[in-house]
């Protein structure tokens, strides 16, 4: 309050020497709003102090009294976000830029050197009025005219003042505020009142009674605040970042800073006070501005360990790895292994090792050797077929595999139409790379590498092309890419759309307008594919009315509805399939006994399990779907032998997919591909009983068909 009342006293003082008549109440109000209004310089506060007695006393100058600062110490829990300025006797600056106005006068006095300014400070209506372009020279803003909106612009610390003629407000970043008078033209001079403009710049004036002199303080300084960016601090570990908050409330530029305390790495614990200096390119240094860090002592590396249930096994014979490794703040990250086997089938030492490092890069090692003896528990094969967990793989000799007598089944098609774009599966240009019309369910599979030089998105267009609303909607989807691994890719897709399905889909209506097109299955197009990525998806969709679905390929800098009309339509690559094909629901029962001998149920072969016939609409030819990608198997087993082990084998090459068994996902296999016809990756097992077993499955996309279910009675256990 003592700022207020100073300046009211001042403002009354200034008025009745420049005026014969009291000034007006607006007038005498404005000091009050300069100290208590948000203005377009908030950091530069008025800080200007006088006693009632001393503004009472003619001659004396206000006394300027620094508020008192306090230093911000951090918890030591964490690092110090933010921090506080502290005064530094040393560093200290008077904290003065003075400019002085007589009373009807032109003269303006800077810092002892004078000036004159554009007209002199002139009284009108109760109100005193500089003028605006004089005064702005002196604090040092720009000014412009805005001749679009006839309005004067003063640009100030970021902060933009805006004036008009004859107008009694003006406007703070967009703000209206209310001026103590209107703007005024005089001798073509733009005229403002003296306390707005103050007002407005956040500049504190006093009245010196003694020299009848308007002293104002056009002193700023810049801010030194930075923060520190890192959180968890350990000594003689952790690279510190920094980040720069230094500004000037009038937009100067920072040229020089001074550190104390400041490290790229701190070499002991406990609380550091980091302390920043800035100056301005006034040569105007800034107040300290400190931050207080707890630095925490050096991070002890984690302890690798585990252990064996047993110091000897016989050549075949389970072991039991637990893992002890144990770290102060439970950070590993990693654990590396070597010759960490499920059982070994030659005799000798061997020794297992195991290195574990956390998230500061720091680790350790532990081994153990264990002895093989000469004995036989189990052969590799039927170890194997016992132990290996679902949906990792094993090795074995694959060509036995054709000697397993077939199942031999029949199959039900029937449900959603698929359309599947995967032809030209590698795409060298923008383009239509498929076009149909489909009407109710209907289910996309989508597969695309692009091989261009431009970086293109694969966009999904739905059309109405009635003159009446169609109601259309997604219910199931999986999504993958861009990614520059085919069968990963096409793997993830597979696997988001099971478990789409386990959680039901989000059956999602929306009207197409007659005539109306518009982007679905955004994920599709959410990021652009590089050349050499591919992207990969599988979708249920439903329309009440024939839509038309148009998947097309454009570079990532252009708007796709906008070229759409001058896109050609691609040629399909002769190897890669596309088309549309009814009945993309293919159901398989068996209800005969499976797995009290070895067998293997041959999928997606075309002879055991024939391919779906459509048509390719973009160039009107008949098309088979190679592989059946994109048909959704069921295959119920109605009664799966007791002890029975299901494995999938790949017999066209690499193969990356995964599974729904009895409701359940399972990779096949967990990670990696399985390469060859020498490797199977486990499904299921049956218990003691013999079980029902529900298998849906479907080809994954970027993977090699055909592809076998084995069932093989598993060997007995042993002791």
């Amino acid at each position: 309050m003592k700022l207020f009342k100073t300046m009211l006293i001042s403002t009354l003082i200034i008025s009745q020497l420049l005026m014969a008549s009291a000034v007006s109440a607006e007038q005498a109000d404005a000091s009050q709003s300069a100290a208590e209004q948000t203005t377009a310089n908030p950091q530069n506060e008025a800080k200007t102090d006088m006693t009632e007695e001393q503004a009472e006393r003619p001659g004396e100058t206000p006394v300027t009294e620094e508020a008192p600062d306090t230093e911000q110490t951090a918890d030591p829990q964490e690092t110090a976000g933010n921090g506080s300025a502290t005064v530094d006797p040393a560093e200290a600056q008077e904290e003065q830029d003075l400019l002085i106005l007589k009373a009807n006068s032109d003269k303006m006095i800077h810092n002892g050197t004078e000036y004159t300014a554009l007209q002199p400070l002139t009284v009108k209506d109760g109100n005193s009025y500089v003028a605006l372009r004089s005064l702005a020279e002196r604090v040092g803003i720009n000014v412009s005219f805005d001749n679009s909106t006839k309005e004067t612009v003063l640009q100030s610390g970021g902060h933009e003042i805006r004036f008009k003629m004859d107008s009694a407000t003006y406007t703070v970043d967009g703000v209206k505020k209310k001026a103590h008078g209107p703007a005024y033209s005089q001798h073509n001079i733009f005229m403002v009142p003296l306390t707005t403009i103050t007002q407005a710049l956040n500049i504190p004036l006093t009245f010196n009674a003694e020299t009848k002199e308007i002293i104002l303080n056009l002193y700023s300084a810049p801010s030194a605040e930075f923060i520190v960016k890192t959180q968890d601090i350990r000594a003689e570990q952790t690279r510190v970042e920094y980040e720069d908050r230094s500004s000037h409330p009038r937009g100067l530029a920072i040229v020089e800073e001074r550190w104390e305390g400041k490290e790229e790495i701190f070499q002991e614990p406990g609380l550091h006070v980091i302390t920043r200096w800035v100056r301005d390119e006034n040569g105007v240094w800034s107040k300290p501005y400190s931050v207080t860090v707890y630095v925490r002592p050096a991070k002890q590396p984690p302890v690798a360990r585990f252990v064996t249930n047993q110091d000897t096994y016989r050549m075949g014979e389970l072991i039991s790895i637990q893992d002890q490794s144990t770290d102060e703040e439970d950070s590993i990250v990693e654990r590396k292994w070597e010759n960490k086997e499920r059982a070994f089938f030659t005799p000798g030492q061997k020794t297992i090792k195991l290195k574990v490092t956390d998230k500061y890069g720091l680790s350790s090692e532990y081994e153990k050797t264990i002895t093989i003896t000469e004995e036989t528990l189990y052969t590799r094969d039927d170890f194997n077929k016992l132990y290996t967990p679902v949906g990792e793989k094993y090795t074995f000799n694959g060509g036995s595999v054709l000697e397993l007598p077939k199942i031999q089944f029949k199959s039900t098609d029937w449900g959603k139409v698929l359309l599947r774009s995967n032809s030209p599966e590698s795409v060298t240009t923008e383009g239509v790379v498929y076009d149909d019309t489909i009407n109710g369910d209907m289910r996309f599979l989508i597969h695309h590498k692009n091989i261009s030089n431009q970086n293109l998105k694969f966009y999904v267009i739905a059309t109405n092309p009635y003159d009446f609303d169609v109601a259309f909607g997604i219910e199931h989807v999986g999504f993958a890419g861009p990614n520059e691994f085919e069968s990963i890719t096409g793997q993830k897709s597979l696997q988001r759309y099971f478990e789409s399905l386990q959680k039901g889909g989000v059956r999602q209506t929306v009207n197409l307008a007659p005539g109306e097109s518009k982007l679905i299955l955004t994920d599709l197009s959410a990021r652009a594919a590089k050349p050499g990525q591919v992207v990969s998806m599988m979708a249920d969709l439903y329309s009440d009315a024939p839509v038309r679905y148009r998947v097309v390929a454009v570079d990532e800098s252009k708007d796709v509805m906008a070229s759409l009309p001058y896109l050609t339509l691609l040629d399909r690559d002769g190897v890669h399939i596309r088309g549309t094909y009814q009945g993309s629901n293919r159901t398989i029962s068996i209800a005969e006994t499976i797995g009290d001998q070895p067998a293997r149920m041959m999928l997606a072969d075309k002879t055991d399990d024939p391919f779906l016939v459509g048509r390719d609409f973009m160039n009107g030819m008949d098309s088979v779907n190679l592989g059946n990608y994109g048909v959704y198997y069921t295959i119920y087993l109605e009664k799966v032998a007791p002890n029975t082990l299901i494995s999938f084998n790949p017999r066209g090459g690499l193969y990356s997919g995964v599974f729904m068994v009895n409701g359940e996902l399972v990779p096949a296999p967990e990670s990696g591909n399985l390469n060859n016809r020498d490797e199977a990756s486990v499904l299921y097992r049956t218990g003691s009983r013999e079980e029902k077993v529900t298998i849906v499955f479907s080809p994954a996309s970027g993977s090699n068909l055909p592809v076998n279910l084995l069932f093989y009675p598993l060997p007995d256990k042993k002791d």
